[in-house]
């Protein structure tokens, strides 16, 4: 029986043979028979598989970025086959630049017919191939195979409306096996026939003995610090373990997460610790992506360096003390944005109130999401405009060349801050920082502090160079337009 956790990989692999497969077909298309033969050589050859290994990781990255991996994808043939078509013109146009920089011959004279030929046997091939895949493996799993049992961790409104959508939807793959709650009493009923099987200090025991192949938590309205508490208890299990929550409502629209049925978006937390060899990786992309960085936007450094000059006296640089991996110290570098010899004292009034959750509402009532005053008199107006387009964070590029930081991780903070931290907070910090991250790219500015620390917390949960490669490539747009910067 199909492995339904194992679907992903299954559709991974089917794309890898479909987009290689289209590649090799269209080049035998675009080019007449007697003269492809000629053409063959070993550096034809090479040139070919180089091609290859850039273009499948492009096809595969906008792939994961456009939810194609996702059970929502799927429920829709028409939009499951629109998606693939937009990855596949995307990715093509991304593509056609580095075909020519190769200046073949072959592209000069057949590049459109293998450009056509391309796009139309990868989606169609592509398509085909997928919902041959959902049709007789995915879709059949929730009336014909094996469910995946999952138990439930909560029993308030959105547990029972996790229970209830997954119970009508006759293509759930999903088994619910009971309840898990502090707040009811052992063998309490819940929504029908299912029971509150023990407390959260019993879940080892519950799930050693229903053996549940997931854990999902579905709890509204608890505090940060106790939902944390809940995520850790349920990992220390070793189940596979996702969270339903409006606690996590800004991750779970944001990230486009997965939904189990119609109208339960879920969050998952992973427990795969980033290997040896994919550290090592990280770091030797990290060291030669701020290199090219630092050679290609010189100019426009260097256009900084002389509007901070002309605007205010003072150092170009700013260093500055922050709290790195495990609550160590290092320099930190930034473009000056702000007058020389200013206190800090009102902003670290103001940063300790705002992680407290102290500070007073404006008159709006809107709640405080801004991790820097608004309108400090301490930036003069060059300054203003290098932090709202976070030109003033590009010498961070060397701390990642020093390793202090590497270009994605949680944002470092200042000691005063680390001071401010509750114990959990500080498990943010338990990776390198980075020069964007997750709250850069989907909340920066419009998040609460808390908010900001669950988005960490998700990244350090679910760490790999897919997701690094994803958040780089939503920064660009974040930087561009500016979004949430002070």
């Amino acid at each position: 029986m199909f492995n339904q956790p194992n679907f992903k990989y299954t559709l991974l692999a089917a794309d890898i043979a479909s987009i290689f497969a289209s590649f090799l077909a269209a080049i035998a298309l675009a080019v007449p028979g007697p003269l492809m033969a000629m053409q063959v050589s070993p550096g034809r050859v090479a040139t070919i598989v180089a091609l290859v290994s850039v273009s499948l990781p492009l096809y595969l990255f906008t792939f994961f970025i456009n939810n194609l991996y996702k059970r929502q994808t799927f429920r829709s043939r028409y939009r499951h086959m629109t998606v693939i078509l937009k990855c596949i013109l995307l990715s093509t146009a991304l593509l056609m630049p580095i075909l020519f920089v190769f200046e073949w011959d072959f592209f000069s004279v057949h590049g459109r017919y293998f450009i056509l030929y391309f796009i139309l046997l990868a989606f169609f091939v592509t398509s085909i191939l997928r919902l041959t895949i959902v049709r007789s493996l995915i879709h059949p799993l929730g009336r014909l195979g094996r469910k995946r049992r999952l138990l439930l961790v909560g029993s308030d409104s959105a547990a029972t409306k996790v229970a209830d959508a997954i119970q009508k939807d006759s293509s759930s793959a999903f088994e619910i096996v009971g309840f898990v709650d502090d707040y009811k009493d052992k063998d309490e009923a819940i929504l029908g026939h299912w029971k509150n099987l023990g407390s959260l200090e019993q879940l080892g025991e519950i799930s050693e003995s229903l053996s549940p192949d997931e854990i999902l938590i579905a709890i509204d309205n608890a505090p940060y610090s106790r939902l944390v508490h809940i995520v850790e208890g349920c990992l220390a299990t070793g189940r596979v373990v996702r969270v339903y929550s409006d606690r996590l409502k800004i991750l779970a629209e944001r990230l486009g997460a997965e939904y189990y049925a119609d109208g339960i978006p879920v969050v998952m937390l992973s427990q795969v610790q980033p290997s040896e060899f994919s550290r090592s990786v990280r770091r030797s992309l990290d060291i030669t992506a701020s290199l090219a960085a630092l050679v290609l936007l010189s100019p426009i450094l260097l256009a900084v360096v002389a509007g901070i000059k002309l605007s205010s006296r003072g150092p170009v640089i700013f260093r500055q003390n922050r709290i790195g991996v495990d609550g160590r110290p290092f320099e930190f570098f930034k473009f000056r944005s702000m007058h020389v010899g200013k206190s800090e004292s009102n902003h670290q009034e103001f940063v300790e109130k705002f992680i407290k959750g102290d500070l007073s509402s404006p008159p709006d009532g809107k709640e405080v999401k801004v991790f820097k005053i608004k309108d400090d008199p301490r930036v003069f107006p060059f300054g203003r405009f290098i932090r709202r387009t976070s030109l003033d964070e590009f010498p961070q590029l060397f701390n990642v060349l020093k390793g202090d930081m590497g270009l994605v991780g949680p944002r470092p903070c200042l000691p005063y801050e680390w001071e401010a931290y509750d114990d959990w907070h500080k498990d943010r910090l338990k990776v390198l920082p980075g020069c964007t991250g997750l709250w850069q790219v989907l909340g920066r500015s419009t998040v609460t502090f808390e908010e900001m620390v669950m988005m960490d917390l998700y990244y350090i949960s679910n760490y790999s160079l897919f997701q690094d490669a994803r958040i780089l490539y939503k920064t660009i747009p974040a930087i561009f337009f500016a979004k949430g910067g002070y």
